[in-house]
């Protein structure tokens, strides 16, 4: 796999989230166009076009069984993290209003966030490992340089939201910090046990952990 045919997916997602919530204010299109469109159906028909049927698609983005019982136990302990993190400082949390406001600005119904916080809970962390941890790390596997820029890339685009919801500079490079920590140990379990497996759960509990947080500070019942 060329390190051209690897960046410029790598590289129209951020521009994907940027553009979206930041020039046209619309988290349904960023849904549409980058976890539906670019994580999910591009990888498809990739391989569709090089005759992969459905069962050799999904061994190349590494959803076997190898990892699954250690990614259900990574998945458990990230979605603990976010709410113990929250009882032991808070402030790094935003607070209603502010997340209000946000989804106010990315084209959401403030007034009633449950719809998009379960879709980000069931869609988000599968999506964006299939992709980054899945579709780009397929085998032939880039190298560490590359593997590298893809995770900044990853990180990259997360700056914009976490720009909006964190409630101080600190808190937003913290933040940012543990997103490029996590990419890059999902990077390595990739490689450590073939399997997308440990990478999506993790990064699936992580978000729910986070959003269950939010659920509580939004009253959503």
């Amino acid at each position: 796999m060329s390190t051209l045919r690897t960046l410029l997916p790598a590289v129209a997602g951020p521009l994907i989230v940027v553009l979206g919530l930041t020039v046209l204010d619309s988290a349904p299109l960023v849904f549409a166009f980058y976890h539906v469109l670019l994580c999910l159906a591009v990888p498809a028909w990739v391989s569709r076009s090089a005759g992969l049927g459905l069962g050799a698609h999904l061994q190349a983005l590494g959803v076997v069984r190898r990892g699954l019982q250690v990614g259900l136990s990574m998945g458990l302990m990230s979605a603990l993290l976010p709410p113990a993190l929250f009882q032991l400082a808070p402030e790094l949390f935003p607070d209603s209003a502010r997340l209000h406001a946000a989804l106010a600005d990315w084209g959401l119904k403030a007034a009633a966030p449950a719809g998009f916080l379960f879709f980000l809970a069931v869609f988000n962390g599968p999506a964006e490992e299939l992709f980054w941890r899945g579709w780009l790390l397929r085998a032939p596997r880039p190298g560490r340089g590359l593997q590298v820029v893809l995770a900044l890339l990853f990180t990259s685009y997360h700056a914009v939201t976490i720009g909006r919801l964190a409630p101080n500079p600190g808190a937003a490079a913290l933040m940012l910090a543990g997103v490029l920590g996590a990419a890059v140990f999902w990077t390595w379990t990739r490689a450590r046990w073939q399997s997308v497996w440990p990478a999506v759960l993790s990064h699936t509990g992580a978000t729910c952990g986070y959003l269950f947080v939010c659920s509580r500070l939004l009253d959503v019942t």
